[in-house]
């Protein structure tokens, strides 16, 4: 099972060094492996059950506050007896590492068994109500999940949906912290997530199922396609209301509960009839990046421990065989998605030192002394050489400890899907400006006193040299088309145009900009407490950056600079 674990930093203990820790349990092999700890499949002896076994790294437990909270937040969790929510069964320590141990599902996510496929209404329903009605119990638990999205949902083997993955979880009442950082997954996370994290309640959760039921309707997420589901799908209408309603950008303005969704989908349910539409192939979609917020003093503790049900979901999957069947089904049945191609890694700066500065002596002539003739004699003045100057060598930063390079890589990643929707609108608006700019040309051209076919090949032969330099308006369209009137008046108009649709986009990626330099100062203010002043410097040379160059952090969103330039 190697071939199926994902390496990563962390060192998960041999398989032999767990047997005698854990005697009353089988230990069959390591399923998963993340930054947080290392999840094993085992066999519970006194009840003959496949658990899943999750050990912490022994840096977090040796952690004072994070045992603390590790026992109060575990016991909050496995009050969550649901059979839509991932199970906990125990948790404890052994070998100076903390456990917990919970259900084991052998199932995979809803993500791989819907991938690139619209669902029937039916199995959309009975899907999300599941979902609603497991979430209702977490909330009336007071947990928060803030992370719900197909990936975090797994299907058992009879096809019924389990949440999983709360490892951004935490109690209602806790509120954000002060320096914990503020990213999230872009395509479900509610606006007040990165607004005014501080506000965040139960009702993030109730927005993120908004955005996965026009998923499962459409195929499509609706930062792709912000068309009512009905449209898309030709779904039943009756879901464009609900949808609506969850994804509100003001949370009061959203359902009370998610036992209300729940309530209207089965509504749906009681009235559809037997047939429903066709499943319809799905676009393109991302994985994205999980919603990360993390106390000053190591994280948020039972967020960390709590994603033991992702490394759980995603050992399952594997489990079974990383390519997933070639039909779409529910039950049964996946799709392999396409494989994520990690950015450039950012290249950390090197300060050179600077070369060694010799002063340079410059000897004065002679000065001449006029003397009587007839004998006159010229004294040579020589001044007194001064001493070399030392060596001057700028200082070298110290090299950082924390993985900068990884924390702006996924910064950006996530920045970047933010600002996906921004850059797609662009594009689209940049088309339709050029589009329209060379009907008018076509249209002048023929008004002039030259042979149509001639004068069509010119505007033509123009227009695909201007299309190859990237579908910009000309600054001096004269110079080819000088033949037809008003040219460069004609261009001009257009020129407006795209700098109006240029200066939208410059808002919306100014606004992005702003939430990550909030991001990046965050993460400064959680390496204040370390010993780590290269990794600071880094960051914030890179706040700066964005802060005083304007161009900077819209050149990153759109291709033109270079990670690390």
């Amino acid at each position: 099972m190697s071939d199926s674990v994902h390496q990563t930093g962390f060192v998960p203990p041999e398989i032999s060094e767990l047997a005698g820790l854990f005697a009353g349990y089988e230990i069959q092999g390591l399923i998963a492996v993340g930054g947080m700890g290392a999840v094993y499949v085992a066999i519970q002896k006194s009840l003959d059950r496949q658990v899943a076994l999750k050990i912490l790294p022994i840096e977090l437990s040796k952690d004072a506050a994070f045992r603390a909270g590790f026992e109060a937040e575990a016991k909050a969790m496995a009050r969550l007896n649901h059979p839509n929510l991932i199970g906990v069964y125990d948790f404890g320590e052994a070998g100076g590492m903390l456990y917990i141990i919970m259900e084991y599902v052998p199932g995979q996510s809803l993500y791989h068994a819907t991938y690139q496929t619209a669902l029937e209404s039916k199995d959309v329903i009975r899907l999300m109500t599941g979902i609603c009605n497991g979430l209702a119990n977490a909330h009336e638990n007071g947990i928060i999940h803030r992370d719900i999205k197909p990936a975090n949902i797994l299907l058992d083997l009879s096809g019924q949906p389990k949440i999983g993955d709360f490892g951004l979880a935490r109690p209602a009442e806790r509120k954000v912290e002060e320096g914990e950082e503020i990213f999230g997954t872009p395509d479900y996370a509610a606006p007040e997530v990165v607004n005014s994290p501080h506000s965040v309640d139960y009702r993030a959760d109730l927005f993120a199922v908004g955005v996965m039921l026009h998923e499962l309707l459409t195929g499509q997420l609706p930062s792709a396609d912000s068309r009512p589901a009905s449209v898309i799908s030709r779904c039943d209408p009756r879901f464009d209301p609900i949808i609506r309603r969850a994804t509100q950008a003001l949370p009061q303005a959203r359902h009370s509960s998610a036992r209300e969704i729940a309530n209207e989908l089965e509504w749906i349910a009681n009235s559809l009839g037997s047939n429903a539409g066709p499943a319809t192939p799905r676009g393109p979609r991302r994985v994205g990046a999980s919603v990360s917020k993390v106390k000053k003093n190591g994280g948020n503790l039972w967020m960390v421990m709590l994603a033991v049900l992702g490394l759980v979901a995603t050992g399952a999957f594997l489990k079974f065989g990383k390519k997933p069947p070639e039909q779409v089904v529910v039950k049964t049945i996946v799709q392999s998605p396409p494989a994520v191609v990690p950015p450039k890694p950012v290249a950390m700066p090197e300060v050179a030192p600077v070369e060694t500065i010799e002063p340079t002596v410059e000897k004065t002539e002679p000065a001449a002394e006029p003397t009587p003739p007839p004998a006159p004699v010229e004294e040579q003045i020589m001044e007194p050489t001064p001493a070399p100057a030392p060596k001057v060598t700028a200082p070298v930063p110290a090299a950082p400890k924390y993985d900068v390079a990884g924390f702006f890589d996924k910064a950006r990643r996530i920045m970047l899907d933010r600002a996906k929707p921004l850059l797609t609108t662009h594009q689209a608006d940049c088309a339709e400006n050029f589009t329209d700019f060379e009907r008018v040309l076509m249209r002048e051209a023929r008004r002039t006193q030259y042979t149509r076919d001639t004068v069509e090949d010119l505007v033509r032969a123009a227009i695909k040299k201007w299309k190859a330099d990237g579908m910009r308006i000309p600054a001096t369209p004269g110079t080819s088309l000088g033949f037809i009137p008003e040219i460069d008046g004609i261009a001009t108009k257009f020129q407006g145009k795209e700098t109006a649709i240029d200066e939208h986009l410059k808002a919306g990626l100014s606004e992005l900009a702003g939430v990550y330099t909030l991001g990046l100062e965050k993460q400064v203010e959680r390496l204040q407490a370390t010993d780590d002043p290269g990794a600071i410097e880094l960051i914030e040379k890179e706040i700066e950056l964005t802060k005083t160059e304007p161009s900077y952090f819209p050149d990153l969103m759109t291709g033109k600079k270079a990670d690390g330039e």
